[in-house]
């Protein structure tokens, strides 16, 4: 029959129908050949996945109600229709497609992802809720092996999906207690999302009932103590306090959650309210805690200082530049004033600017008066600016001396106290020359005498 021909990409006439959402065609197209079972393209599609791919629910309504036999449901990678219309989060196309055939929530493509991962993954909760009416318990439980293992719950707890969490925890509470291939639990998994846990209510939930899934180990030996102290997690002191977890466990460092803290850097500046927050659940150091302090002391404060220096030193190269470029202009200033002459009066000599009061000025005293003034301003603006910049100059130099010759030992308070003070000098340099040019550029406009 003509229905059945193919093109070069194995495409039939209801291939190219469902593409293109012509339902009338598509269900004319089932109606004269319901016997048909329509296979793959080359893509891999079948009409009843690339319907349920697009989100086309009136074309898999009609595909799954016309067709005499059961019509094929593969698609992509080995996923089914169930999987596209659970990646498409279509509530009422998955609602048709489990009514039609509930067991394809056990069918998982090439990656041994079933439709319940895909929905965990993707955060999905109604559609989540709706696999799991009509599922067996045997998904729950299902492992994914190329995501180390995963179940939904981890998959969930690893997104921070908290919501998909719940769910899975309060029908199966059982689950909570697999762990992928690194040896996390669910609870890992999430102390590793920063912030999801203290949002998410989940300390009260009844999987925190359970003594070892809070005080499991992974293959690192960490418990979800202990990654809250890696991650820095802040606001979490409930979970800090809870009667059920172990503050003094050590992990393969023979590190407890409180060393874990004092040892890491401050990434996000709560680091001082999480170590607050361990040492009022009662949290301390391990027994070795006090060996890792002098072993820092040793190596890894002479490395940090080195470091810090360092940072210091780039940024004084570049206000190095900026005084220097202050320094040069308002020297050149001093000797390039506004056009004048020296005539002699009396016994007075004096310097007269070339510039004549502007029109319908009558009074040439108070002109006189008024450039004088900001003469006067230039001028003593570009001496501060001269020796503001000159200062800041030489201490930079010291500076770069100080680093080269000082050795291992430098005080990097030191270095600090000499930036801020090259700092502030070159700041007031760049004042002083805003103020001497706008002094200079008000004087160059009248005519007065400045008395030398």
């Amino acid at each position: 029959m003509m229905l059945r021909k193919i093109n070069n990409e194995n495409d039939t006439a209801l291939h190219e129908a469902v593409r293109y959402n012509h339902s009338d065609v598509v269900k004319l197209l089932i109606l004269e050949d319901p016997d048909f079972i329509y296979g793959a393209n080359s893509s891999g599609g079948t009409p009843l996945y690339m319907a349920a791919e697009r989100g086309f629910h009136e074309l898999v309504q009609i595909i799954i109600d016309n067709t005499h036999t059961s019509p094929a449901h593969s698609g992509l990678t080995g996923r089914t229709a169930l999987h596209a219309a659970v990646i498409c989060n279509n509530e009422e196309m998955t609602k048709k497609i489990l009514e039609w055939k509930s067991h394809l929530t056990k069918e998982v493509d090439e990656n041994g992802w079933s439709p319940l991962h895909c929905a965990a993954y993707l955060g999905y909760t109604s559609i989540a809720r709706q696999l799991l009416e009509t599922s067996d318990e045997c998904v729950v439980y299902l492992p994914v092996k190329n995501d180390h293992n995963k179940t939904a719950l981890l998959i969930a707890a690893s997104r921070g999906h908290t919501e998909i969490v719940k769910l899975l925890v309060s029908q199966y509470p059982d689950c909570c207690e697999q762990v992928d291939d690194n040896g996390n639990n669910a609870l890992h998994l999430i102390m590793i999302k920063r912030g999801i846990f203290h949002s998410s209510g989940l300390l009260n939930f009844p999987w925190m009932s359970f003594r070892g899934l809070m005080n499991e180990k992974n293959d690192d030996g960490k418990t979800p103590l202990h990654l809250l102290a890696d991650y820095q997690m802040f606001g979490c002191r409930m979970f800090m306090k809870h009667e059920m977890v172990d503050k003094m466990v050590l992990d393969n460092n023979k590190s407890t959650p409180t060393d874990i803290v004092l040892s890491v850097e401050d990434l996000h500046g709560k680091k001082g309210p999480i170590l607050r927050g361990l040492r009022s659940a009662k949290a301390s150091s391990g027994p070795l805690g006090w060996q890792n302090v002098i072993k820092e002391d040793i190596g890894g404060r002479r490395i940090k200082k080195e470091e810090e220096i360092s940072a210091i030193m780039e940024a004084t190269k570049i206000h190095l530049v900026v005084a220097a470029l202050v320094a040069t202009v308002t020297f050149a200033n001093g000797f390039k004033l506004p056009d004048v002459y020296a005539e002699k009066k009396g016994k007075d000599q004096g310097i007269t600017i070339l510039a004549p009061p502007p029109d319908g000025y009558k009074d040439s005293m108070a002109w006189d008066s008024e450039r004088q003034f900001y003469f006067s301003i230039f001028y003593y603006s570009d001496i501060l600016a001269v020796s503001f910049s000159v200062l800041a100059v030489l201490l930079y130099f010291i500076m770069a001396l100080r680093n080269k010759y000082a050795g291992i030992e430098k005080n990097v308070d030191f270095f600090n106290r000499l930036s801020f003070i090259g700092f502030i000098l070159t700041y007031c340099g760049v004042l002083a020359m805003v103020f001497a040019f706008g002094g200079g550029l008000l004087s160059g406009f009248g005519t007065h005498t400045f008395k030398l």
